[in-house]
C-alpha cells in the first residue's frame, strides 16, 4: 500500500510539474509576441495574461488585448481572448472571442458582434509545428461599419484542412448562411424580385502554396501560386450565381487561367454591380443591354453563361474588359514603378 501511496504521489508530481511547465510556456509565448510586435512597431497591448485550468487544461487569457498597425491603419481590439488546450494535446487549439470586438480599418471602424465566436487551430506534433486545420464559427454575426453599413447574417462557418494528395496545399471552405445586405444596398436595387436576405453563399476551393505554413513561414513566405475552385455559389432568391475553374500564377504573379460563371436571372446583375460601385449607374442599363444579347444566343434567355478569363495581365468577363488580373505572387511581380 505504502509503495502505491508513493506511485501515486509520483505521478501527481510529474502530471503538476508537466502542467507548469506548459503553462509556463504558454504565457511566456504570449508575452513574448507582444513585446516582438511592439518592437517591430506595432502598438500591441493588452492588460495582463493569465494561464488556469490545472490539471487537464491550459486555459490561457488575455485581457484587454490591442493590436495596431500605424502604417497601414490596420487595427484589432476586444475585452478578452481565451485560448485553450488539453495539457496531452498542446498543438490542437481552441479559442473563445467575446461577443463584440472592434477592427479597424483606414477608413472606418467595423464593430462586430455575436453571440458566438470560436475558433480552432490544429497543427502538426513536432518542430515545425506544420498546419493541419483551422474553423472558425460565428452564431449570429452582425457588423457595424462607422461609415454607415450594416450586415448580419444567422451564421459564418470557415475552415482550412491540409490536402495530403498535393505538398503545400489546403483545402478552403466558407457558408455563410442568411446574410442580411446593407439597407443602403437594397434600397438601391427596390423594385428588383430579390428578397432582403441572402440564403445562402458557399465557397470550396483548394490553393496551392509555394511553401508550407508552419513555424518557419516568417521566413518562407508562402503565397498562393494556384486555386482550384470547386465551386462557388450565391443563392438570392431566384438569383443564383455559381463559378468553378482554376487559376495560377503567371510568369508576373498575376493570375492567369479561366473560371465559368453560371447565373440564373442575370438581369438582377448589372443594377447589383451599380449598387456596390464596382461600375457606375449610367453604365448598368449597357451593360444590361449587351449582356441580353449574350444570353439570346443560349437555350434560355433568362441564363447566363460566361466565362472570366485571366491572360497576360489582364481580366475579361466575356467580352467585357475588367483590368489587370489580380496578383497572386508577389514575388514574381514587377516592382510598383
Amino acid at each position: 500500500m505504502r509503495a502505491l501511496i508513493w506511485i501515486v504521489l509520483l505521478a501527481s508530481g510529474l502530471w503538476f510539474g508537466w502542467w507548469y511547465l506548459a503553462s509556463q510556456g504558454a504565457q511566456r509565448a504570449t508575452e513574448s509576441w507582444f513585446a516582438d510586435a511592439t518592437a517591430r512597431g506595432l502598438l500591441a497591448q493588452n492588460d495582463g495574461v493569465t494561464v488556469t485550468g490545472f490539471p487537464n487544461r491550459v486555459d490561457l487569457t488575455v485581457s484587454a488585448p490591442k493590436v495596431a498597425d500605424p502604417e497601414t491603419g490596420f487595427g484589432w481590439t476586444a475585452p478578452f481572448l481565451q485560448v485553450f488546450a488539453m495539457t496531452w494535446k498542446p498543438w490542437h487549439l481552441i479559442a473563445a472571442l467575446p461577443n463584440e470586438q472592434v477592427l479597424t480599418l483606414p477608413d472606418q471602424e467595423i464593430t462586430l458582434s455575436s453571440s458566438r465566436f470560436m475558433g480552432s487551430l490544429e497543427l502538426h506534433p513536432g518542430p515545425a509545428l506544420g498546419l493541419y486545420e483551422t474553423v472558425v464559427e460565428v452564431e449570429t454575426p452582425k457588423a457595424v461599419s462607422t461609415s454607415g453599413w450594416v450586415l448580419s447574417a444567422a451564421k459564418i462557418a470557415a475552415s482550412t484542412r491540409e490536402d495530403p494528395s498535393l505538398a503545400n496545399a489546403h483545402r478552403l471552405g466558407l457558408r455563410v448562411e442568411a446574410l442580411v445586405p446593407d439597407a443602403g444596398l437594397m434600397a438601391a436595387l427596390a423594385g428588383r424580385d430579390l428578397p432582403p436576405v441572402i440564403e445562402l453563399l458557399r465557397l470550396d476551393a483548394t490553393a496551392d502554396l509555394t511553401a508550407p505554413v508552419d513555424r518557419a513561414m516568417g521566413q518562407t513566405h508562402p503565397q498562393v501560386q494556384a486555386l482550384d475552385l470547386t465551386e462557388a455559389r450565391m443563392v438570392w432568391g431566384s438569383f443564383v450565381v455559381t463559378a468553378k475553374g482554376a487559376l495560377k500564377a503567371g510568369p508576373d504573379g498575376r493570375a492567369e487561367g479561366e473560371i465559368a460563371i453560371h447565373i440564373e436571372n442575370w438581369r438582377n446583375l448589372p443594377p447589383l454591380l451599380a449598387a456596390m460601385g464596382l461600375i457606375s449607374a449610367d453604365l448598368a442599363p449597357t451593360l444590361e443591354r449587351g449582356l441580353e444579347v449574350l444570353a439570346k444566343s443560349g437555350p434560355d434567355p433568362e441564363v447566363l453563361d460566361l466565362p472570366l478569363k485571366a491572360a497576360k495581365g489582364q481580366m475579361r468577363l466575356g467580352p467585357l474588359p475588367l483590368g489587370a488580373a489580380p496578383v497572386l505572387r508577389r514575388d514574381l511581380a514587377a516592382p510598383a514603378g
